[in-house]
């Protein structure tokens, strides 16, 4: 089945937040309530877009939809799940509007509901299995968007380990335009540069032997000090920094931790770039899964920083250093 391209991102935004919904349920209580609000916006955007792609009559109502669904699918057998969706509406309505948590059964339910909501009525109404759609869509940096892309087609043939190479470099396509100093020269605008990175860090011996132990006046002693300080120091403005950035981007902390965790390691020489991981790395579907979830959210949220740090149409433009002229608009005098 032919679909456009509005659907395709339509339907991986919906996969987006079924996944996100999906990871909120697999936190501690009472976090993991909020899986019953997420699970149901995918579903309820899922139905809206089958209405759309069918023909079908809108409904404010969300258990009509199952209802004015049905003359449109083939053979008339209606969507499946629609128990268990409706179950999931009302977990919804008794949280949002009673303060009524669910409790563990209820959303162990609603996530397996969900999933197979997802799997069986996807292909029902857009002829797609919903492992192939892909949550790249709603990626709006295009190079990013392409190494997920590749990341997915690697994660259909179930090489995990594979997809998680450009899962890897796709988080760094993402921040690459934001650091300072990359090439010794060059400087960030970007509010999320932080600093320059230092590329090449002294080890504290050699910051030692630089001072040449005396030679400016300093003991021995005091110069392997200082090299220790200097080195801790920069080694600690080097983990602050992404940090930092996650925390301007309202992305979780311990989430980023564990994508860390999970991704190799990439270190680039000259002619080759080499990837490296613990001894029996494996990743599973779900660790990929949310490396690749966790990839996406920060791609949007670097999206909504970018909309944001769009320059008025009457900002002069800056001099080669970023600096702009000034001028006084008004003056206010004091009695």
């Amino acid at each position: 089945m032919s679909l456009s391209l509005d659907t395709v991102r339509r339907l991986a935004f919906i996969r987006y937040l079924h996944t996100l919904g999906a990871e909120q349920a697999r936190l501690p209580e009472p976090l993991s309530s909020a899986c019953v609000l997420t699970l149901q916006d995918a579903v309820e955007s899922f139905l809206i877009l089958a209405t759309d792609h069918l023909g079908a009559a809108a409904s404010k109502n969300f258990d009509l939809y199952f209802e004015k669904l049905a003359p449109h699918l083939p053979g008339q057998v209606g969507l499946g799940v629609e128990q268990g969706m409706k179950r999931l509406n009302k977990a919804r309505v008794n949280l949002k509007h009673y303060g009524v948590r669910p409790d563990a059964e209820s959303i162990a339910m609603a996530v397996q509901d969900t999933a197979t909501f997802m799997a069986t009525n996807t292909k029902l109404v857009f002829g797609l299995d919903y492992e192939s759609v892909s949550m790249a869509y709603v990626v709006p940096q295009e190079p990013v968007r392409e190494l997920l892309l590749k990341a997915e087609a690697a994660s259909a043939n179930g090489d995990f380990v594979a997809a998680m190479i450009p899962i890897a470099n796709a988080f760094s396509e993402l921040f690459e335009p934001h650091e300072a100093g990359r090439h010794g020269w060059d400087r960030s605008s970007s509010p999320l540069a932080f600093g320059t990175r230092v590329l090449y860090p002294l080890n504290a011996d050699k910051i030692a032997r630089l001072l040449d132990r005396g030679q400016y006046g300093i003991n021995g002693r005091d110069c392997d000090t200082l090299g220790e300080q200097v080195e801790a120091l920069t080694n600690t403005v080097e983990q602050l920094r992404p940090a930092v950035r996650m925390a301007a981007l309202g992305v979780s902390f311990s989430a980023y931790q564990r994508f860390r965790a999970l991704v190799p390691v990439a270190v680039a020489f000259y002619d080759r770039t080499e990837y490296s991981a613990p001894e029996g790395y494996q990743p599973t579907s779900d660790e990929y899964a949310f490396c690749l979830q966790f990839v996406v959210t920060a791609s949007l949220r670097l999206a909504e920083l970018d909309a944001n740090m769009l320059e008025p149409a009457w900002m002069p433009a800056g001099d080669q250093w970023g600096q702009r002229k000034w001028a006084t608009i008004a003056v206010e005098r004091r009695a």
